[in-house]
């Protein structure tokens, strides 16, 4: 297979620590293109079989994490913009690409969404939560393709009605005001309501909208009611679980394992179900996560591994010693085991996830 390689910082990094090499490289005629000085205008193409998996993990994630930050952009302008004219049009084709990039990329997907999610939190926690609510919902075997798009659409777009008060929650440190709670409270029917005016018309994308807070024993908002709707109880568990693992200034953070305890502990047999089918594609250090491996690396949880304890970790730094190479490390290995999650704040400002990888290559 050929590897479109037409970026020419990609090009040059690769070249620069000898990824690849200039006599793998080939121009768009056929060419191979040995004794490179500078990358061709047109690009160059490789071939997948000459590249190390190192370097095609980086080269996926280049052109992936692209893709996502531009749907960031994309959401982010509906959501400022309100547009009647365009706004459904919009999730609508933000929806398609989340359920492809859920079947095809979702590990990677997961842990650039997870590890930038301070970055804009409000908009790219509704993309967090849309990819996994694709996953699971697909992997439930328990919705059709129409169900599907409904559910993803408000993912999307659920927390409309208080995007300005989660940017300020993201670093307020006192503990909620009575006023927030209210709002918090409200805010399932103000986004419904908001979304009927920007001119949703799908039943179900709105009833999931106004129900995913609600729970199945009845003690859930804004009504109270028993809910024992699928899909806004599919939202509901993917929200709280991304929700529980962000970080807040004003409590502690959860790991993974404390997050599906929680959801556990509904007792609910629908909540259970989902939160299984979660627990099965994330793990317990999902990917995006900050770990510590037994032997003191530090490093980004990047890909579920063989079991739920195992993930694939980005590693780039080592407590007992000072520059340390960055490698990716399968934690299923005998003495790399993973020994806890940590906080992100706890290493302060951090490089992006692709900077990460790039250390690797």
């Amino acid at each position: 297979m050929l590897i479109n390689l037409s970026n020419s910082m990609v090009v040059n990094h690769l070249l620069k620590s000898q990824s690849i090499r200039p006599e793998q490289l080939y121009l768009h005629s056929g060419r191979r293109a040995s004794n490179v000085n500078r990358v061709a205008t047109e690009g160059y193409f490789a071939l997948e079989c000459e590249l190390s998996q190192t370097t095609l993990l980086y080269l996926s994630a280049c052109d992936l994490f692209e893709d996502l930050h531009c749907c960031y952009q994309v959401l982010s302008k509906a959501m400022s913009d309100e547009d009647p004219e365009v706004f459904v049009s919009v999730i609508v084709q933000l929806v398609k690409r989340f359920k492809h990039i859920a079947i095809s990329n979702f590990d990677l997907a997961y842990a650039y969404l997870a590890w930038h999610t301070g970055d804009d939190y409000p908009v790219m926690h509704h993309l967090l939560v849309a990819l996994t609510a694709a996953r699971v919902a697909m992997q439930s075997q328990m919705f059709c393709e129409e169900e599907v798009d409904s559910i993803v659409s408000a993912a999307l777009t659920m927390n409309i009605s208080m995007l300005s008060l989660q940017a300020r929650l993201r670093t307020q440190v006192e503990p909620l005001s009575r006023d927030q709670k209210e709002l918090i409270r409200k805010h399932p029917e103000q986004s419904a309501d908001k979304l009927q005016l920007l001119g949703v018309q799908d039943p179900v994308w709105m009833d999931v909208v106004r129900s995913h807070h609600e729970l199945p024993d009845g003690t859930g908002y804004p009504r109270q009611i028993k809910n024992q709707h699928s899909g806004s109880v599919l939202l509901s568990v993917c929200d709280s679980f991304n929700a529980r693992m962000a970080q807040r200034e004003y409590r502690k953070n959860f790991t993974a394992e404390q997050a599906v305890k929680d959801l556990f502990d509904q007792g609910d047999a629908l909540y259970s179900n989902f939160t299984a089918i979660l627990l099965e594609e994330l793990g317990i250090y999902p990917a995006g996560s900050l770990v510590q491996l037994a032997g003191n690396q530090i490093g980004c949880s990047l890909i579920r591994g063989q079991t739920a304890i195992t993930p694939v970790v980005l590693v780039f730094r080592n407590l007992n010693k000072s520059g340390v190479a960055a490698e990716i490390i399968d934690t299923a290995q005998n003495g790399f085991g993973v020994r806890n999650a940590i906080p992100r704040r706890d290493l302060g400002d951090l490089p992006t996830l692709l900077d990460l990888m790039a250390r690797v290559v």
